[in-house]
């Protein structure tokens, strides 16, 4: 793209300013063994916005929540953005705060 933006004239964006602007992605698994590579992928996507957790169940190795929440590097707001609050977005739902178990 910006190496022939002829070929794209009506672009008036980055495509990656599109994707980020009119997509939302999904993910499973969350398996990382380098947490500096993934924290630096979720940053560059700014993964608190378009990211909705996945879990991958019924498979054996399914994800939990904690897969997103034990993340040391995502505040508490990009986890409940990741974990639910994307979604309700996503689908005009009205989140209701959840009880403590």
């Amino acid at each position: 793209f910006l190496m022939r933006p002829s070929e794209a004239p009506h672009l008036k964006q980055l495509p990656s300013e599109y994707m980020r602007d009119h997509c939302w992605y999904t993910t499973q698994p969350m398996e990382s063994t380098n947490l500096k590579a993934l924290e630096c992928t979720l940053d560059m996507i700014k993964a608190d916005t378009p990211l909705l957790f996945a879990t991958d169940w019924p498979h054996f190795d399914f994800d939990v929540p904690s897969e997103i929440t034990d993340l040391p590097f995502l505040s508490e707001q990009s986890k409940r953005n990741i974990l639910g609050l994307n979604a309700a977005r996503i689908f005009n739902l009205d989140p209701k705060p959840v009880k403590q178990l």
